[in-house]
């Protein structure tokens, strides 16, 4: 069975926002269960808390990381936007977009080489192609030399 969580962040002008995301039940917490496209620190399958309010579920704390990190990209030539996804896959993540936008996140695995995968969305980023915001990076991901 799967439920709906409503994350609460502040976005990039500093105002309170929201984003629902896909949960699944996991003992007394959620697990989620598909990646967030804006609200930052959190990655699918990480196990969370939430707090029920008027029959709406919120999140309320992380009680353990997936070690997947999550990246968000926005794409300035969509015409591109095909290759580079295949070119992400290639890598073992996996993504999600927003149809007919230019904007997608992509789960990176634990296992999967992040200074490898960085290096490539580093190379699209200055061939003008994408940008991109590491939005929630797990412990091995950041410990990359």
């Amino acid at each position: 069975m799967r439920n709906k969580v409503v994350l609460v962040y502040k976005d990039i002008e500093g105002e309170i926002a929201e984003e629902s995301v896909w949960v699944k039940p996991d003992g007394q917490y959620y697990r989620l269960d598909n990646i967030p496209f804006y609200a930052p620190g959190l990655a699918l399958n990480d196990l969370i808390k939430v707090e029920e309010e008027e029959g709406i579920l919120y999140f309320d704390e992380l009680v353990s990381a997936s070690g997947h990190s999550t990246i968000q990209v926005i794409f300035f030539k969509a015409d591109q936007a095909d290759r580079v996804l295949r070119s992400v896959e290639t890598f073992g993540c996996r993504w999600e977009g927003m149809r007919g936008e230019p904007y997608f996140s992509i789960d990176v695995p634990n296992e999967v080489n992040y200074l490898s995968f960085k290096a490539f969305l580093d190379k699209e980023f200055a061939s003008g192609i994408l940008d991109f915001k590491e939005a929630c990076l797990a412990e091995n991901h950041m410990n990359i030399t």
